[in-house]
């Protein structure tokens, strides 16, 4: 079981469930697999609503770090804050505890604790902290939304011919070749053909099938990432939904750390690291060049020469009140977002539509055809 320590662990097996502890042996945890650990987002906002409740009551960090461990149910949320509090007692500083888990507490989440944290607003901190998560989380689901029918249907194409290779045109086959059939239309042939061919074959299918994956895989690795993101944006249905949703990240990462008190250019080295998109990193990092070069912001976004020209009349109307204008943008790119993802979606329906028409009268054909055949021989 996780527990801060043997004492806690004692009390809680005593008094919840009624049990005489006779012995306690301690097993530290791989701070390796520590900072693999992930928390369902809806947690770990529960987790802030309390810390921030405690905190706001005059409970110290470390005992409100304490009651959310021993409240938080069995798993990874448990052993989550048991380590956080374990670091806390030991380092004395809670950005830093955070900075361990870097799968939960991203560098900007860390950034603005910190900030908070130095300055002696620890509660503040974990409000503004627990905004920007939920504002994050909203971006994040809109781009899930954005990939989950094009996955779903080609997911459904790719079961539905395994079942026919394998399965369904096998037997077909093995009942033609027991009647006699000898002479096939062309259609059914060709099914039959790619049947066996696949049955016959089933270690080069799987090759493939690996080399498919590993492409899928390698569009994340950091040497490919940059041409992949670079190829989306040249797609007139994905630009304006990627667009949507990198500024909108970019503004609600803005917002959050500046209002945390750092300063502009650690504000812009947070936003790309957020940003989601290689292209827009590459353009921060062009941002955060010329503002060390005592350009202004809405000046530097514009040499970017990436970014839209009403988001950069936007920050160049705004710069002295940066934080409200990169507010007031992130919450319309995120109702931007959704209404981009949607369009997308709305122009990609068709296309999967006919994808998965296709499937089906193939689907069709194969399961008819054999019937047809067999049905002729009988006459």
């Amino acid at each position: 079981m996780d527990a801060v320590d043997r004492t806690g662990l004692i009390e809680h097996l005593e008094k919840r469930r009624r049990a005489y502890v006779l012995e306690v042996r301690e097993v530290r945890s791989d701070g390796r697999r520590a900072a693999r650990l992930t928390v369902p987002t809806p947690m770990l906002i529960a987790s802030f609503d309390a810390l921030e409740f405690m905190l706001m009551a005059g409970v110290k960090i470390n005992a409100a770090l304490r009651l959310v461990a021993e409240c938080a149910p069995p798993g990874s949320a448990r052993r989550l804050w048991t380590e956080v509090v374990r670091e806390v007692e030991g380092t004395g500083s809670f950005s830093t505890a955070l900075g361990r888990h870097p799968r939960v507490f991203r560098s900007s989440m860390v950034g603005i604790i910190s900030a908070y944290e130095e300055a002696g607003r620890l509660a503040d901190g974990i409000r503004q902290l627990r905004s920007y998560v939920v504002q994050m989380d909203g971006i994040r689901r809109e781009a899930v939304r954005g990939l989950a029918y094009p996955v779903l249907a080609g997911a459904f194409t790719m079961a539905s011919a395994a079942v026919l290779a394998f399965f369904t045109l096998p037997r077909f086959a093995q009942m033609l070749h027991e009647i006699g059939v000898t002479r096939m239309n062309p259609v059914t042939s060709f099914f039959f053909s790619m049947s066996s061919c696949v049955n016959a074959h089933p270690m080069a299918l799987a090759a493939a099938g690996m080399l498919a994956a590993t492409m899928a895989l390698s569009v994340r690795h950091p040497r490919f990432k940059p041409f992949m993101d670079r190829l989306v944006l040249q797609l007139p249905v994905a630009r304006k939904a990627v667009e949507a949703l990198a500024l909108a990240r970019i503004c609600a990462t803005y917002r959050a750390s500046s209002d945390s008190g750092i300063k502009v250019v650690e504000s812009l080295e947070l936003c790309e690291r957020v940003s989601g998109n290689a292209v827009y990193a590459n353009a921060i990092r062009r941002v955060i060049a010329a503002v060390q070069a005592n350009l202004s912001v809405g000046e530097a976004f514009d040499r970017a020469a990436v970014f839209s020209p009403e988001f950069v009349l936007a920050v160049k109307s705004g710069e002295g009140d940066l934080p409200n204008v990169f507010g007031r943008l992130a919450a319309h790119y995120a109702a931007e977002s959704r209404h981009r993802v949607g369009g997308a979606l709305r122009l990609l329906e068709p296309v999967l539509l006919t994808i998965v028409l296709a499937g089906v009268f193939g689907v069709g054909l194969a399961v008819v055809l054999p019937v047809v055949e067999i049905v002729n021989e009988i006459h």
